[in-house]
């Protein structure tokens, strides 16, 4: 938990990361959302392991679902009575849409940065998980490595050394944490899928959703689609590295716009 004297008392903000990423690996710039804990200048913010990853304990139902039932869970523990902001990216995107569908009176906003494949473009991805995930359980996670070192980096991350560098750090991070714990979260992965549109046309609060181009696990066609359901979000588009390492300060300014 990160707090300033200056921020609100009145909410909190709730952050979750990505698959295979952890508190650790995001404070390293292992994903360029790093900046998240000085957002503890407007609202106290709360970062924590997801169920699988980092310091929390081994998981094997790591579904975007279940991750949606930990926040809420969280903050019916930590924050009892106390509307929350929730955010994340990526699979941490999708758990804060979960969250805010148990308990959408008490979610003030959400904040949904790279949001992952969806619908049907997902069903045509998940194929590429079960593959990585085959390798991982009957060769290891060398090998897994190994394979999935032959695959595309998102262009954007290749502009320059600084986003080169934040994709290494994610990069090391993943192979890190340990075979039981890729597995389960690969499993999680393929398991899961945003919730259905109609269920989404129900969250009516503030949303921002941040994205940027060319990134095939993040499409900014499900940025776009998040938009056209979610009846108050607004779509930030990142084009160049130097657009993303503001995405904290897009995050800042909408957090600072709420009532």
């Amino acid at each position: 938990v990160t707090r300033s004297t200056n921020a609100r008392k009145d909410c909190t903000f709730i952050w979750t990361h990505g698959l295979t990423s952890s508190v650790e690996s995001e404070s390293q710039g292992g994903w360029p959302f790093g900046g998240v804990p000085e957002l503890s200048e407007v609202l106290p913010v709360v970062r924590y392991d997801a169920r699988g990853h980092g310091k929390s304990d081994p998981a094997d139902a790591c579904t975007w679902q279940a991750m949606g039932s930990d926040l809420r869970n969280m903050h019916e523990t930590m924050l009892p009575g106390r509307p929350v902001v929730l955010g994340g990216t990526s699979m941490g995107a999708a758990a804060s849409l979960y969250g805010a569908l148990e308990a959408p009176e008490k979610v003030a906003a959400l904040i949904l940065a790279t949001p992952p494949t969806c619908y049907e473009t997902r069903r045509k991805f998940v194929p590429l998980y079960e593959q990585s995930l085959e390798v991982a359980q009957e060769q290891g996670l060398e090998a897994a490595k190994e394979a999935a070192a032959s695959k595309a980096r998102p262009p954007i991350f290749l502009e320059t050394e600084a986003g080169r560098a934040s994709f290494d750090i994610g990069w090391r991070a993943k192979f890190a944490m340990g075979q039981r714990r890729y597995c389960a979260a690969l499993r999680g992965a393929i398991d899961s899928d945003l919730p259905p549109p109609s269920e989404l046309k129900r969250l009516t609060m503030p949303v921002l959703v941040l994205a940027w181009k060319s990134d095939a696990q993040h499409p900014l066609e499900s940025a776009e689609l998040l938009c056209d359901l979610l009846p108050q979000a607004q779509l930030h588009v990142a084009s160049s590295w130097a657009d993303v390492e503001m995405l904290p300060q897009q995050m800042r300014s909408f957090l600072q716009s709420l009532p």
